[in-house]
């Protein structure tokens, strides 16, 4: 269970590491295309974080837009497109999209009339095809551009790219640690247990030559000549026999002297 929950976690965490580095690649491509284009875009579409509901109900405040760039003073527009442009609002260069409403034509140059579709009045400014930069293409994700333009902040890109991917740095280096601890635990368990296996082997090779040498001593003994212990050994018994014969013997030797008169005594 611990193994499943570890494994699911460290799934998760890379979905959003990857998801991190996506979004910290599309910020890097989004500033450097804004430099070079005027707007930042991907592959000509720009992602718009909206700042205020002045197109509502087309698109609301903190909604992302998505419009195709244009920078082209060849273009013509028509009413009723939405296009971006930029403009000074309180003191900063931005990029406003309202829709057109008016086309005009002054000096030989055609003059493009916006405004809001929540404003009651149009806006002062003209724009022309050379200072209009995007065109809306009508696809939008609400609420995303509220995050979108946070993490373009400093404090934003510190808060949701810089601090998660330290954090996932210093994850990795106490993981990488911990697989290492955990390999060498086994590689010590490992060579433990062939030492414990080749000392088993050794005590088994120990009672095997034991009993071959217990093997030997029996058979020499079973192989080796018998003993004639009867032809050497003399008992007191033995003697005890052969001493009565000499005593017989010493007592019969009188019958041979010359007959004596059982009467008298010496």
């Amino acid at each position: 269970m611990k193994k499943t929950i570890k494994k699911i976690a460290n799934i998760i965490i890379d979905i959003i590491v990857i998801l991190i580095l996506l979004i910290s690649v599309l910020i890097v491509v989004l500033s450097l295309t804004s430099k070079s284009s005027g707007v930042p875009n991907i592959f000509g579409v720009a992602p718009l974080n909206v700042l205020s509901p002045s197109m509502e109900d087309t698109f609301s405040e903190g909604d992302l837009i998505f419009a195709k760039v244009t920078n082209d003073s060849s273009i013509e527009y028509e009413v009723g497109d939405i296009v971006s442009f930029k403009q000074v609002i309180d003191g900063e260069d931005k990029i406003n999209t309202h829709r057109i409403v008016d086309i005009i034509e002054k000096n030989g140059q055609v003059l493009y009339q916006t405004k809001g579709d929540n404003n009651e009045y149009p806006d002062e400014k003209y724009q022309t095809s050379g200072t209009i930069i995007a065109k809306y293409t009508g696809n939008k994700i609400p609420w995303i551009g509220t995050f979108f333009g946070f993490i373009r902040t400093p404090t934003g890109f510190f808060f949701c790219i810089l601090l998660p991917m330290i954090l996932f740095f210093v994850y990795e280096i106490i993981r990488v640690i911990l697989n290492i601890m955990a390999y060498n635990k086994a590689k010590a368990t490992e060579m433990a247990a062939e030492q414990v296996a080749n000392s088993e082997l050794t005590e088994e090779q120990k009672q095997r030559a034991i009993a071959e040498y217990l093997a030997q001593q029996k058979e020499q003994a079973e192989n080796a000549p018998p003993q004639d212990s009867e032809s050497e050994v003399q008992t007191p018994a033995a003697d005890e026999a052969t001493a009565p014969d000499d005593t017989a013997a010493t007592a019969e030797s009188p019958e041979t002297a010359p007959d004596a008169d059982p009467d008298e005594t010496i």
